[in-house]
């Protein structure tokens, strides 16, 4: 079989740690990097672009799919969206202005008392679940800030998806942070190349919570993807 690239951007908030057991569950497929946009220490840079004989395989949690380059995702045969969105806040007047000031406030509170906004900001995403392990520890406070402000107006294009031959959109029926609606909604945009997963009594740290389920969904694509390399 043919190997794969694979390679793994996180949300905000988090760090690659949140990959180690996808890294070791997708072992056999290629190779796994992750990208670290260094809230925690010091980022590993722009991911190189993967080789043109090798698969790609591009999985992206929450706010990770608005840090993927453009060419590296034209280069994606493979997409994997975990509690993902194209824009953060709803697109409704009356409940965009609601998030905005939400998001506006979070940012106020963040720049006083970062470490106590992050622990919340943990309980939401592992909610319904208990918090297992936080990343709180040096963090890098100017570019969570930074990343926070971004969010409020960041947006990636449906068309920039619709060149992945196959995208797997998981989300979590009880997110707190991105409501499963959003998952729906990119699912919609997306008719001809995506297929639409919904983890029941999860959250939105299913990278953590929930990774064997959200890999037994992502398998036999990526199967499917080394198997038609292999009958060329």
């Amino acid at each position: 079989m043919t190997d794969c690239d694979i390679i793994a951007f996180h949300g905000w908030g988090f760090g690659p740690r949140c990959w180690k057991s996808w890294e070791k569950g997708l072992s056999n497929f290629g190779t796994f990097q992750s990208y670290n946009r260094g809230y925690f220490g010091s980022s590993n840079g722009e991911i190189p672009l993967p080789s043109t004989d090798r698969k790609t395989v591009l999985i992206a949690h929450s706010f990770g799919l608005h840090w993927i380059d453009e060419t590296l995702l034209e280069r994606a045969n493979l997409l994997v969206i975990l509690g993902g969105f194209l824009q953060f806040h709803p697109v409704a007047a009356q409940y965009k202005r609601r998030s905005r000031t939400i998001l506006k406030q979070m940012r106020k509170q963040f720049e006083a008392y970062p470490e106590k906004v992050l622990s919340n900001f943990y309980a939401d995403c592992y909610a319904p679940q208990e918090v297992e392990n936080d990343e709180i520890g040096e963090l890098n406070h100017q570019l969570l800030s930074e990343d926070l402000e971004w969010l409020d107006e960041s947006f990636v294009a449906a068309k920039q998806l619709k060149n992945v031959n196959k995208i797997c959109i998981i989300h979590g029926s009880d997110d707190h942070i991105v409501p499963k609606s959003k998952g729906r909604e990119l699912f919609n945009q997306l008719p001809q190349n995506a297929r639409y997963f919904e983890i029941k009594k999860a959250g939105h740290a299913i990278p953590i919570t929930h990774h064997t389920q959200c890999l037994e969904f992502i398998y036999p694509e990526i199967e499917l993807l080394k198997n038609k390399v292999d009958q060329l």
